[in-house]
């Protein structure tokens, strides 16, 4: 059972929780951004760029 009146574990939770919220909006922030890199790129090859080749 958790002894909820001991200090030392609800700072390492609080600091845990608080690490793992941060590490997820990071995460979230980068996969938004490469997302919106991949939808440009997309586009802009629909706007009429020509085909590369080799």
């Amino acid at each position: 059972m958790v002894d909820w009146s001991d200090s030392g574990f609800l700072q390492a939770l609080l600091i845990s929780v608080i690490g793992v919220s941060i590490s997820i909006w990071w995460l979230s922030t980068r996969i938004l951004s490469k997302i919106e890199e991949i939808e440009e790129r997309k586009s802009s090859k629909k706007s009429g760029d020509p085909p590369k080749s080799d």
